[in-house]
């Protein structure tokens, strides 16, 4: 402990948990020397109390002890020091509670040298800190790696599945020249499956777009057997409501429009692939309600 001192000082740089350059390049001793500074950075010091934090920590490799500087050792702690004969005190400047003491045998106020924690030193890849850090490029990762940000010991040896998923370009839609010049003229329709059940045990989802409006009709559904229906229902509507008939709908050729011939509400042509509604309207290919 260096009453003296204007920074803390290391002869090795192995404490830092952080690397910065210095804003000097020396120091100056007693006796008027100057000693090069190769870095500084932040670093702890680890008690049984408490750790204790040691900001701007110079790296001086010539100094034949590690100093603390009391002034910013009370500082960046929030404490007092007490220098006794013995040995001195750190205290907490509010509670006045003894945070540390220590016996100093010797002209000099040191600290004992702590026992090195046990570490287990483990392979550590690119991967792993691709996958704590949000899945970020390679070029992120190296960026981070080449100003000592992250350590990485273990080279890369997998390619990340769900950034293949998640970053995949998708191919443009084919150009189309279908037009409505009514609404009610064309309607998108497709179903989706949910992943989850929502309370009322609704786990499928019915939309129909219309192609002229882009008015959007959403039914939940508790078993696609419904999806029938729902159409069914949505002609009425649209006849009673608008006074306009559905002309056609549009879908994917899914199964689940109907696929049982006896259903009263739509017949399925396989040889066409259409599907006919009562009031003539037919089913084409889907594509609008997916790029809506």
């Amino acid at each position: 402990m260096d009453s003296g001192a204007s920074s803390h000082m290391s002869t090795t740089d192995g404490i830092l948990l952080s690397h910065l350059p210095s804003s000097h390049s020396f120091i100056t001793v007693g006796n008027g020397h100057t000693i090069p500074i190769t870095c500084r950075g932040e670093s702890i010091l680890p008690t049984a109390a408490s750790n204790f934090v040691l900001s701007n920590v110079l790296v001086v490799p010539s100094l034949v002890r590690n100093l603390l500087s009391a002034r910013q050792f009370t500082r960046d702690n929030n404490c007092s020091i007490e220098f006794d004969a013995l040995g001195f005190s750190v205290k907490d400047i509010l509670t006045n509670r003894m945070m540390l003491c220590y016996n100093s045998a010797g002209d000099l106020y040191t600290l004992p040298t702590a026992p090195p924690a046990p570490q287990a030193h483990l392979a550590i890849s690119t991967d792993l800190w691709h996958h704590r850090l949000g899945h970020p490029g390679s070029s992120a990762i190296d960026v981070l790696r080449n100003n000592n940000f992250i350590h990485c010991n273990k080279a890369p040896n997998t390619i990340c599945h769900s950034c293949q998923l998640g970053k995949h370009v998708c191919l443009p839609f084919s150009y189309s020249r279908s037009s409505t010049s009514r609404p009610f003229e064309l309607i998108h329709c497709d179903v989706w499956t949910s992943p989850v059940a929502s309370v009322a045990g609704t786990q499928y989802y019915l939309v129909l777009l219309d192609d002229f409006t882009h008015f959007c009709w959403t039914f939940p559904l508790v078993r696609k057997s419904e999806v029938a229906t729902h159409i069914a229902s949505f002609c009425n509507l649209a006849q009673n409501q608008f006074n306009l008939a559905v002309k056609t709908f549009q879908a994917d050729n899914g199964t689940h429009i109907s696929t049982d011939p006896a259903t009263p509400t739509a017949r399925w042509d396989r040889k066409a692939t259409k599907t006919s509604i009562p009031s003539s309207c037919p089913l084409t290919t889907n594509g609008g309600t997916c790029r809506s």
